[in-house]
């Protein structure tokens, strides 16, 4: 009885074991980010903190569950925020929230590689017969040793009328807007995003207005760690609520320009 108790209980962990080796596979990625907008050339809203991505890997051995499917985009999970703003902004900061970094399952280095895009040898990216990018390759020092990173620079309006978007959906809002510009890049160490950056320009009016202002928006994700996890820890990562909110910002991450980093000593929290 006590030997075939014995052989239950190793069979239950071998199918606990197999069950735990067939999960989906997540590299969990932790970082800095920080957005901020100019209105009309003038700092008015900077939002930063630490959060934390959850990419699917694509040699995992199950597929993405079927409520996965419709979205490009990976699971996210805030772990600390400072908000700060210009004395005289109204407080509506609708272009810094749409703004949060939202990294995409698929990264540029791997979109380039589809039937849509097309590279030269020195580096040119094209989608179709437009220029929309460049790829670059310069040494930066990672972790004391200087290494080789790999920047993927794109322009995501190549191809629009006017070379604009008309920004519809902002209407919900109240807001009547056109994106003029939308810069975005990528960098990585050994095909490993090491971050991420956008540049948005706007030309919005609330309604009832008639003069648009002009909105720059940036978005920059810098990875501080990394790690692969299975689905089951990740859904349990996801519960967890975070207690302690502050943060500080890892040493890595690139300073702010002179001007803006003068400009947030002005702004007060809201």
């Amino acid at each position: 009885m006590f030997n075939r108790s014995i052989f239950i209980g190793i069979i239950l962990c071998f199918i606990a074991l197999s069950i735990h080796a067939q999960e989906r596979k997540y590299t969990r990625l932790k970082g800095y980010y920080r957005v901020y907008q100019a209105t009309n050339s003038m700092l008015s809203y900077f939002v930063d903190g630490m959060m934390e991505f959850y990419i699917p890997l694509s040699d995992s051995t199950t597929n993405v569950s079927d409520s996965k499917k419709g979205s490009p985009f990976v699971d996210r999970k805030f772990l600390g925020e400072r908000r700060r703003k210009a004395p005289k902004a109204n407080g509506d900061d609708t272009f810094i929230q749409m703004s949060l970094p939202n990294l995409e399952r698929r990264t540029l280095l791997e979109s380039i590689n589809s039937e849509e895009y097309s590279t030269r040898n020195n580096g040119d990216v094209y989608r179709w017969a437009d220029k929309c990018g460049k790829i670059t390759k310069d040494k930066q020092k990672i972790n004391g040793k200087t290494e080789v990173v790999t920047s993927i620079e794109m322009d995501e309006l190549v191809g629009q009328p006017n070379h604009e978007l008309d920004m519809s959906q902002l209407r919900m809002y109240g807001i009547v807007a056109r994106m003029t510009n939308f810069d975005e890049s990528e960098s990585y160490f050994s095909n490993q995003l090491l971050s991420s950056q956008k540049h948005q320009t706007f030309f919005a009016r609330y309604r009832g207005e008639d003069v648009d202002e002009r909105i720059d928006v940036w978005s920059e994700f810098y990875v501080s760690d990394r790690m692969t996890i299975t689905e089951s820890e990740m859904k349990r990562i996801n519960k967890e609520k975070n207690h302690v909110w502050t943060f500080t910002i890892p040493a890595s991450v690139p300073p702010l320009d002179k001007e803006v980093a003068e400009a947030w000593t002005k702004m007060v929290e809201y």
